[in-house]
């Protein structure tokens, strides 16, 4: 019984030191890309003993390093010590989502200035690209309530992304969840690049072309959740712990 104890120990602190490495190239990777919202915002995973890491509040996206995230249980209680606080709203929104959600274990928040524009369009985002048409039929959409730090908005926000896996907060911002901190990632790194094409076209204030429905619904049948958490894991989200270790030294630390 102690040689299983101390075998589940050791696999336990593999996983805490693996999830802390991801989530903090994950938040140096939303600076490199030019994502951050100076302190705001906030990336978390779950922990398979049901706490979360999120980042403290007061670093730079670009400061974030494995050490220093936060963990928390699903109370808001400190895991491990910290000296910094805790983003209210941070924990609010990602607590919610992972209790709620039992079949995902990562949570992305930002306020892109494109992903912002387009939270603001009655409309949405639009299929004018491959990247929005990948995501389009995933997407979901919850009304801005102000700063969510309100323990009731959680119903709302699992209520308005039912089964999806992307949700736009309109007025505020995109969010993304998935099985793990690649998968996540991927749909975050598709919504805004689609955000971004969107606002370039429409302010080119030429008639669109979209594509046909036919097409559309062939990419949305190609396209489901779980070829996007296998593309993410095998190949995508590989691909981007190599660009953070080339291009974001000191996260792992």
């Amino acid at each position: 019984m102690a040689t299983a104890a101390v075998a589940n120990d050791n696999s336990f602190a593999h996983e805490l030191a693996e999830a802390r490495r991801q989530l903090a190239a994950a938040y140096r990777l939303v600076a490199l890309f030019g994502w951050d919202d100076h302190i705001a915002t906030h990336l978390s995973v779950r922990l398979s003993d049901n706490t979360f890491l999120i980042n403290p509040l007061g670093l730079l996206f670009d400061e974030v390093t494995a050490s220093s995230l936060l963990r928390l249980d699903m109370e808001g209680n400190f895991v491990e010590p910290s000296d910094f606080p805790l983003n209210p709203a941070g924990f609010n929104i990602h607590a919610g989502l992972l209790s709620g959600l039992g079949h995902i274990n990562s949570v992305m928040h930002l306020h892109t200035r494109d992903g912002v524009a387009v939270s603001a369009l009655r409309d949405g985002l639009l299929p004018l690209s491959q990247n929005a048409l990948n995501i389009h039929h995933d997407v979901a959409y919850h009304d801005f309530e102000g700063i969510a730090t309100a323990e009731d908005e959680r119903t709302r926000l699992l209520a308005d992304i039912g089964g999806k896996h992307l949700m736009i907060l309109r007025n505020h911002g995109t969010l993304t969840v998935g099985k793990t901190i690649g998968a996540a990632f991927a749909r975050l790194y598709m919504i805004e690049w689609a955000c971004t094409a969107q606002v370039r076209t429409l302010s080119m204030g030429a008639a669109l072309q979209l594509p046909s429905l036919d097409v559309q619904e062939r990419q949305e049948t190609g396209m489901g959740s779980a070829w996007i958490d296998g593309f993410a894991e095998q190949r995508f989200w590989p691909a981007m712990l190599r660009k953070a270790e080339r291009n974001c030294p000191g996260f792992e630390v």
